[in-house]
């Protein structure tokens, strides 16, 4: 027995040899070979919303045989520039060659020596039935086309789960080129209510997503308790987050809390947070059991720090937050800040961005929170300044010359500065303090 288990320790031992030395002299390099990742621009934004409608149109297709899904490389360019704040040191590049879509990726990974990158890069011809890689190639390896759609797959599958990558590559069943813009049939009915987006944002945030029904009872709740007055319809929205924090201290269990907290600041988003956010998370998030049609009261006029985007800004981020990633949750802020410079929205708005911040740090911490600490998490919430700080002192709207002229772009270090200013002062907001 001792020497088996001997034998197997060496054999381990040596596969583990193995495995880094393949990565070190074939897959892991020196150099990225994308040269530098540029931040994503107000552009970027409108680009990416674009292919958001249109992705959502072949979504919501009834037609058995699919829709038709239309896009170019500047769309899909816009969407990994977009990516990248979700991964820090991702850069990824979409060109058109003759006959086919090209594609490179650059990774960091850290590594003994230092910073190795993982670059992989492939073309897609247009295909019919079935996606077609070639010349697939990670770090110095060449990758057979079978391997690649087979990785491809699998990863997907593993990753985020629930079929992920077999949805994805059978969705697509033909892909045409005509000129800059590139033309897929699909079939997208799976990922809805019931499909894999769930998948996404479970991986996102590390644990399943709730049931939408779990939204819908703290939905009704709130609305309930607007109507019957218990919930004010002006003022302080402070009575709101201590009314839905308390009912999941009634509701939850240490097993299950993180989850209702989602659903119910899910269902308080819907309720009060930004006009959009019911489109952003859809069947995700609701289910039908619940219907707008009969509410007498609503929060449209309750404040926070003064004012009603405010109140948006914080509820939507901190939703956001549960049912994704800080990097997600904050990116998504970013991204509607840099987007209003350019649609007559007003433009940049840090005062927005700190609302954002304090909702995500408000989910962060009670995600984190053991539940057996929350009724004393909430004794500590009295007053709107300890969950949000004041804006005295944080730039407010700013057309996008001015944004530029003062912070550049979203890697410039005045614009990383001001964030860290921003999260220092909720740092120091005691609902958040350490104790």
């Amino acid at each position: 027995m001792l020497r088996f288990l001997y034998r197997l320790g060496t054999m381990c031992l040596l596969f583990v040899v193995a495995l880094l030395a393949l990565l070190h002299f074939a897959v892991l390099e020196d150099k990225a070979i994308i040269v530098a990742a540029t931040p994503p621009v107000a552009e970027d934004v409108q680009s990416v919303q674009q292919f958001v409608r249109n992705f959502r149109d072949a979504a919501n297709a009834t037609d058995p045989d699919g829709a038709n899904l239309v896009t170019d490389v500047d769309q899909l360019n816009s969407l990994a520039r977009m990516g990248a704040r979700f991964l820090p040191g991702f850069r990824g590049q979409m060109t058109l060659q003759p006959g086919a879509l090209s594609g490179q990726v650059s990774v960091p990974v850290p590594w003994v020596t230092g910073r190795k990158w993982v670059n992989l890069s492939g073309r897609v011809p247009p295909f019919t039935d079935q996606v077609r890689f070639e010349d697939v190639r990670l770090g110095r390896l060449p990758i057979p086309s079978s391997v690649a759609y087979w990785g491809v797959r699998m990863g997907g599958n593993v990753v985020i789960g629930d079929g992920f990558g077999d949805t994805v590559l059978s969705a697509a069943q033909r892909m045409e080129i005509s000129g800059e813009t590139l033309q897929f049939a699909v079939t997208l009915d799976d990922f809805g209510t019931n499909g894999i987006m769930r998948g996404v944002f479970g991986q996102l945030r590390g644990q399943a997503m709730p049931q939408a029904a779990q939204a819908d009872v703290y939905y009704q709740a709130i609305r309930t308790a607007i109507d019957d007055g218990r919930l004010p319809v002006e003022g302080s929205y402070l009575p709101y987050l201590r009314f839905t924090l308390q009912f999941v201290v009634d509701q939850s269990t240490p097993e299950t809390y993180q989850n209702d907290y989602t659903a119910a600041i899910m269902a308080l988003a819907r309720a009060c947070g930004a006009r959009d956010f019911s489109l952003v998370i859809g069947g995700l998030a609701f289910g039908d059991t619940v219907s707008d049609d009969n509410w007498q009261r609503d929060c449209k006029a309750v404040l926070l720090n003064d004012r009603i985007d405010t109140r948006r800004h914080f509820t939507t981020a901190a939703a956001l937050q549960a049912a994704s990633n800080r990097g997600f949750s904050v990116s998504i802020g970013e991204f509607k800040e840099l987007h209003d410079t350019i649609s007559g929205a007003g433009g940049f708005d840090f005062t927005d961005l700190a609302a954002n911040n304090a909702g995500i740090r408000m989910s962060d911490v009670l995600m984190q929170t053991p539940f057996e600490d929350w009724p004393a998490m909430l004794d500590r919430l009295q007053a709107e300044g300890d969950v949000i700080t004041s804006f005295e002192g944080i730039p407010g709207l700013m057309i996008e010359d001015d944004f530029k002229a003062q912070f550049g772009g979203l890697d410039s270090p005045a614009y990383n500065a001001m964030v860290d200013q921003i999260e220092a002062r909720i740092d120091a907001l005691s609902f958040y303090a350490p104790q």
